[in-house]
């Protein structure tokens, strides 16, 4: 684990001397702070009313220019452009405003005054400089950390310069069905924006804009009115919360990120280190709102988020880029999420044998290729002496294995119905543990397959081994070629898929072969692995028809389309072995429905936890609560710890009620496993997701919406796992309707809270009143009376 590295004191650039037009601003925050200078004065909100007649609903695809107003209409969104102040607001299909830009500041922004050189006081903080369609003319630069466990995170953010936005619409020309403008600014040097309206299909609106002169512009934003109570949900696998409100926080794909303080140490137990709460491994810029629409940030720089953070009634987005692209998906939560997932990718439905229980056999740090080996004999062995149920098992440390032998391994787990997962990660390292041949790193040094420096030499880095390392450039078509041939090489032995881990490694200073600044690929790089890898899945399969091949991945990034539209399923990362709500398990629910409603539904925890580094291992109190939570999500898969402290079933003394507690958690996922699949197929086709969110179902009710421990199993299923250490019971918000255990014949009228019984080895769940979604095996289905 390597020390974080302390802050660095910085001085920005400053408006022109008196110059009091923009917005300037000099300051330089830590990676998950809310501290950043800006200056604001005058901004004014107005609210457009919109006249139904105005923007007819079920209409085609058109555009209305107008001496005042200028109108973009598709079926079920819209846009209502004012030119003067500059102002967008977003209507839905009959006419109503779900959302609008604030209006241009009626008062010029103030300027900071210069610093004193070698003063090392940032400014005081201020308020965020909220108008329509603002930008930097300054800096905006990440600094991510440059070696080991923490290799890619965000360290810090540079940020300088002077602020404009903008004002008026000079000119408005047809494009199609929307319109490009040109609209004016407070910019002294003249610039103007060039702004596209347009409908993204029939449901959503797409606004893009540019300077006309890019040259200097660090970052672009917009700012939106936010209403009183409106939630903000999403933003891909946080674990902090399930409505972002009152954050601050980066959008920046960050491995390795595990909870400061130990549980029940107070406000300690809920952060990150070193990114802080947001922290996220699989990162999405898009959420679903409350007041009825879905926002994406098409971009894939850093890019800053406040929800209604500094301003209770406003809300921002900004991009580290010369250019701002976003969608608005006007409709209700339900429909939002169609409309969202339809645009940036849903995960595919993966073969029924992909949702059954799975095993890994990771590789443990500090062990060794003969040890793997009988790891992996000895697993084989136990699986079939305590008749678990297993339909995948994956062989981590393959490259361990002699080809010979792993053919042999994979022979005789197809023998016993269970398919064979592998591994791969887009980087490639000098350490032999088993994950890759050694000599891999070699190739791709002298081959040129690695990304670059700026001065074109490869780019070296310390990765989370201790090695020498380098990510390898899939904007290099010679070695997109050598990954084909990899991963053809690991379907070839027999595998039926494999697990793609990392991808978040990309440093600012990285070149690619594409032109690309680490800067700019660093969100963007998790998608192009996935993409790469989808196709070479595909041209394996094109070649072995019947050969069906799954990959689940670590990282991930939202766009058009996004990760989502390329792998099978995820897994959150390298949890912490505890019960923490910062990185244990307590914090899983809250990072599976959030990257549920964007498309990432495929969600499958490392059972037990990972990583126990400063850690206590997993007891086996964790480990049965941990299947139990995993019971009824969408895959069960048993991991590994970091450190070689086992947590099999039988790896604990007096074994024997382990074993059977966890048979029977693996006969309930495989029980659930056709609704599973069915609701995967659904997932599929209109963007619902398999685990749900209580608000999602029940919109009206403020209590479901506070509920970050329970889920909707679909419709019918209310899941509700214990998930703190040493508790029998559980408090469970049942919402409106009746709701009956399947093991005890509880029944329960909603709205309200009860106490639930839950004994170790058992799992509150409750299905609808009159139905039967799946059948439970015992000891869960004691209560079903037919």
């Amino acid at each position: 684990m390597r020390p974080r590295a302390p802050a660095l004191a910085s001085f920005g650039v400053m408006g022109r001397a008196g110059d009091s037009r923009g917005h300037a601003r000099c300051d330089r925050a830590e990676a998950g702070t809310i501290s950043r200078a800006r200056l604001l004065a005058g901004i004014i909100a107005p609210v457009l009313l919109l006249a139904l007649a105005a923007f007819p609903a079920g209409a085609g695809a058109s555009v209305s220019i107008g001496a005042e107003r200028i109108v973009v209409q598709a079926p079920q969104a819209g846009a209502v452009i004012t030119r003067r102040p500059f102002q967008i607001s977003f209507v839905d299909g009959g006419g109503r405003t779900v959302v609008s830009e604030l209006a241009a500041p009626a008062a010029e922004p103030l300027t900071l005054p210069t610093p004193v050189a070698g003063v090392a006081t940032p400014p005081p903080s201020v308020p965020a400089l909220y108008a329509p369609l603002s930008y930097l003319v300054g800096t905006d630069k990440p600094t991510a950390y440059p070696n080991y466990t923490f290799s890619g995170d965000l360290e810090s953010v540079e940020e300088a310069g002077t602020e404009y936005s903008a004002r008026e619409v000079l000119a408005a020309e047809p494009s199609g069905d929307g319109v490009v403008l040109s609209v004016s600014t407070d910019d002294p040097s003249g610039r103007t924006l060039s702004v596209t309206v347009s409908p993204q299909g029939e449901a959503a609106i797409r606004v893009s804009a540019t300077p006309s002169d890019p040259s200097g512009v660090a970052a672009m934003a917009d700012s939106f009115g936010a209403g009183a109570a409106e939630a903000f949900r999403g933003f891909g696998g946080r674990h902090n919360a399930l409505d972002q409100r009152g954050q601050d926080f980066y959008n920046w794909v960050n491995q390795e990120n595990v909870r400061s303080g130990s549980p029940g140490e107070g406000p300690g137990e809920a952060n990150l280190e070193p990114d802080g709460p947001q922290a996220a491994y699989y990162v999405q810029s898009s959420f679903v709102s409350s007041a009825g629409y879905g926002f994406l940030l098409d971009n894939s720089a850093i890019s800053r988020w406040r929800m209604a953070s500094d301003r209770s009634d406003a809300w921002q987005t900004q991009v580290a880029a010369p250019r701002i692209s976003y969608v608005v998906a006007p409709g209700d939560v339900p429909h939002a999420i169609s409309t969202m997932t339809a645009i940036t990718g849903r995960q595919r439905v993966p073969p029924s044998w992909a949702i059954g229980p799975m095993m890994d056999r990771e590789v443990e740090h500090g062990g060794g290729a003969a040890h793997y080996e009988l790891q992996v004999q000895r697993d084989l062995a136990k699986i079939a002496a305590n008749h678990l149920p297993v339909s995948a098992y994956r062989i981590e440390g393959y490259g361990w294995i002699k080809r010979s032998a792993l053919e042999a391994d994979i022979a005789t787990l197809h023998e016993r119905g269970i398919h064979t997962l592998l591994y791969l990660r887009p980087f490639t390292g000098r350490e032999n543990i088993g994950t890759e041949d050694p000599q891999n790193f070699t190739t791709a040094l002298e081959r040129g397959y690695l990304a670059r420096t700026a001065g074109g030499e490869p780019y070296v880095f310390t990765d989370n081994f201790g090695q020498p390392a380098g990510v390898i450039d899939f904007t290099n078509p010679a070695a997109v070629s050598w990954w084909h041939e990899r991963v053809d090489a690991e379907l070839e032995a027999g595998a039926d898929g494999f697990m793609l881990d990392f991808g978040e490694q990309v440093q600012p200073g990285m070149r690619f072969s594409d032109g690309s600044t680490g800067e700019e690929m660093h969100n963007r790089y998790p998608v192009l692995v996935q993409r790469v890898t989808r196709e070479a899945v595909e041209e394996f399969e094109a070649h072995h028809p019947g050969r069906s091949i799954v990959f689940f991945t670590r990282s991930g990034y939202s766009g058009t389309p996004g990760s989502a539209a390329y792998e099978n399923f995820n897994f959150p990362g390298d949890e912490t072995t505890d019960w923490s709500v910062a990185s244990g398990l307590a914090s899983l629910a809250p990072d599976m429905l959030n990257r549920a409603i964007g498309g990432a539904y495929g969600y499958g925890t490392d059972i037990g936890g990972y990583w126990d580094v400063g850690v206590k291992p997993t007891t086996s109190e964790l480990l049965l609560r941990w299947a139990a939570w995993s019971a009824l999500s969408p895959v069960f898969r048993l991991h590994g710890a970091a450190l070689g402290e086992e947590h099999t079933p039988w790896s604990y003394p007096s074994p024997a009620p382990i074993i059977t507690a966890y048979r029977q958690l693996s006969k309930l996922h495989v029980a659930a496993q056709p609704l599973i699949s069915k609701l995967w197929q659904q997932a599929w086709e209109t963007g619902m997701p398999i685990t749900r969110p209580l608000y999602l179902e029940y919109p009206n009710d403020p209590e479901a919406a506070n509920q970050n421990e329970e889920w909707l199993l679909g419709p019918d299923v209310l899941v509700a796992p214990i998930v703190q250490q040493g508790a029998q019971s559980r408090s469970v918000y049942f919402p409106s309707g009746c709701w009956r255990s399947p093991a005890s014949a509880q029944q329960v009228i909603g709205p309200q809270s009860v106490a639930v019984s839950a004994p170790l080895g058992q799992l509150p769940f409750f299905f609808r009143c009159g139905t039967e979604p799946f059948a439970p095996p015992p000891p869960f289905a004691a209560g079903l009376r037919h």
